[in-house]
């Protein structure tokens, strides 16, 4: 790891990864599981591997890039966050795993009035702006593949209900209003396969009948280190309420 400024930090690495599949009774999984035209379960569903043995071992390169300008005033962050990471395949392997997967996100956290500075003094209101993309060229492991869905993604699915993708982009919006010591903010985001999913071997999002895209909008409030919100699924037009931990961006 490196700091090349004080808002700015680069660190790399070499990855040295084995990766067994494994099914429900820890045997080795060469292939998912899918529906068959009989209503039965079939485990002709998408390779789990790039090998096609159940069993894959990847050396990567591995970098990351973060530009970070913002600040806490009266508890409430405002500035600008850019994150670029990157991947490489070094071709050594199983199959020969020569790949690139890339992501950008930027994030504005826009301050919306001028508050006086200073402990008691309340948090100002802020917009924030997110986009997120990913991209990969190259044999792109299914397990490496892009997820959409879920807390970090796009809020109310569960993790990678919305597909599997070699190239994905999300947006997200959120304004915060300060309540007292605390906030209440509401929220919309999107995600988006860019018609990307076909690429994924097995295209496990038409096997198992995602959409490969989806949004979502809500409130919420946060309490202490944890937020209450309550989501919903545009898709399908239902909304549950939702505890998570920590910031979402």
């Amino acid at each position: 790891m490196q700091n090349l400024t004080r808002q700015r930090e680069f660190t790399y690495g070499v990855m040295l990864e084995e990766i067994i599949t494994q099914d429900e009774n820890r045997k080795v999984s060469v292939n998912g599981l899918s529906l068959s035209p009989s209503g039965g379960m079939s485990v002709n569903g998408p390779p789990t591997t790039l090998s096609g043995t159940g069993i894959d071992r990847i050396a990567s390169l591995q970098a990351n890039i973060t530009r970070d300008n913002t600040k806490l005033v009266n508890g409430a962050i405002v500035g600008e966050r850019n994150v670029f990471q990157v991947d490489q395949g070094l071709g050594i392997g199983s199959n020969f795993p020569l790949f690139n997967r890339h992501q950008l996100t930027l994030t504005r956290f826009i301050q919306l009035k001028q508050v006086e500075e200073g402990s008691g003094n309340p948090q100002p209101p802020v917009l924030v702006l997110h986009g997120h993309y990913g991209g990969c060229i190259g044999d792109l492991p299914n397990y490496d593949a892009f997820s959409l869905g879920g807390p970090n993604s796009v809020r109310g699915y569960s993790m990678g209900e919305l597909g599997a993708a070699k190239h994905i982009l999300e947006l997200g919006a959120e304004i915060r209003i300060p309540v007292k010591n605390t906030h209440v903010y509401a929220f919309a985001e999107h995600g988006n396969d860019l018609g990307s999913s076909k690429d994924v071997k097995g295209n496990p999002t038409a096997v198992y009948g995602k959409m490969g895209h989806g949004s979502s909008y809500g409130l919420g409030v946060k309490l202490g280190k944890v937020r209450a919100e309550y989501t919903v699924r545009h898709n399908r037009g239902t909304g549950a309420l939702f505890l998570r931990f920590g910031e979402r961006y």
